[in-house]
């Protein structure tokens, strides 16, 4: 009898130690599954991030012929260019890259925070900067972009459509010397100024670190 107990013991253990083994392989390997996809998900994200640092690279250059354009009016404005000198085809030149802003790539990030993996960084750094530039700097750029928008479709298509619909030279440079247009550019200056060196700066500046911090998550694996 007591063999048999004994015996008994000895499966029941076999089987539980078994069992036990079998759930760490399991467990083991959906660890392992995760931190693979996440692998991928980081890799992702760095392509966004690239993609997103040429983005804003681009639509600063675009702004700064924005202001060139601008520039062009205040010298037309301040005589210092005289009506036989200008090209009236220069006059709209730049004017449309005035109204571009910058919008971010999201979609890995998205993706790798709906699966639940982004739970799986160690990196507490990474943490912080990915949530910083997803979620605060994303916010930011979207509110910002907003006001832009808003305060350009008040006047960005009228303006342009007069000066388009003006015959003469003379005409075109009579708008372009009204009290009203010089208060709208001066206004318009300011706030590329301010999209540039603060909303695209901030943007390219979180990029710039969250990229840093993924390159080195990526080479430790």
């Amino acid at each position: 009898m007591k063999n048999i107990f004994a015996r008994g013991g000895v499966e029941f253990l076999a089987v539980l130690l078994g069992i036990s083994l079998s759930l760490w392989v399991d467990e083991n390997s959906t660890k392992k599954e995760i931190h693979q996809a996440l692998q991928k998900d980081l890799i992702n994200i760095r392509a966004d991030l690239k993609k997103d640092i040429n983005e804003i690279q681009r639509i600063d250059s675009l702004k700064t012929k924005g202001l060139d354009q601008i520039r062009v009016y205040l010298d037309i404005i301040n005589e210092k260019r005289q009506i036989t000198d200008i090209n009236p085809k220069l006059l709209l030149k730049n004017y449309g890259n005035i109204s571009y802003t910058f919008f971010p790539m999201g979609s890995s990030y998205l993706v790798a925070l709906n699966s639940g993996r982004l739970n799986y960084i160690e990196d507490l750094e990474l943490i912080v900067v990915l949530s910083k530039y997803y979620q605060n700097s994303y916010e930011r750029i979207k509110t910002n972009n907003y006001m832009f928008d808003e305060f350009l479709n008040k006047n960005f298509f009228r303006y342009r459509s007069i000066i388009e619909n003006k015959k003469t030279l003379e005409g075109k440079i009579a708008v372009i010397k009204s009290e009203e247009f010089f208060e709208y550019i001066i206004e318009v200056m300011d706030r590329i100024l301010v999209y540039q060196n603060y909303v695209l700066g901030d943007m390219n500046n979180s990029a710039s670190k969250l990229l840093e911090i993924i390159e080195k998550n990526i080479e430790k694996k």
